[in-house]
């Protein structure tokens, strides 16, 4: 990927992290995309299921979801998720394109992300963690402590 792409930034960071991902992506609004929005998506191999997603009108307070890595990448080449979180391939003038349906308390945003891009950064986040390797970053005692009630975590 080329960090010099108009609309495109991409921030360096330590060996193991994989860098920042700033896109000019825009709104769908009634079926058309529209609204220029700011989306910067970032990985952190402690958490590898996850993708944080930055969301910034250019007006108005910004947004932050988390995303599951897999269903991100999925939805980039196929219908993927349910409920609250949804993407697919669509067509774009520009080149490839995938929707992002988020939706929140009754109200719902549409995304277009540009395939290539956030496809290259993703499989960056893969080189990183694998998928097969992501269950090994999980603090399985803490999960399972948390969800009694916090009681103290098993023990060997």
């Amino acid at each position: 990927m080329n960090g010099e792409q108009p609309g495109i930034q991409v921030r360096r960071t330590a060996s193991r992290e994989v860098p920042v991902l700033s896109l000019d992506i825009r709104r769908v609004l009634d079926g058309v995309p529209r609204q220029p929005i700011r989306a910067e998506f970032r990985f952190d191999p402690v958490t590898p299921m996850i993708v944080s997603a930055t969301f910034t009108p250019w007006r108005g307070p910004s947004v932050i979801w988390r995303i599951s890595r897999e269903l991100l990448y999925r939805g980039l080449y196929e219908e993927s998720g349910e409920g609250d979180v949804q993407a697919w391939p669509t067509h774009s003038d520009e080149g490839e394109a995938a929707w992002l349906l988020l939706e929140s308390k009754g109200t719902s945003a549409v995304f277009e992300l540009p395939v290539t891009e956030v496809g290259e950064w993703l499989d960056m986040t893969y080189g990183v963690v694998s998928a097969e390797a992501e269950a090994d970053a999980l603090d399985w005692d803490a999960f399972l402590g948390e969800l009694l009630d916090g009681r103290a975590p098993f023990s060997d």
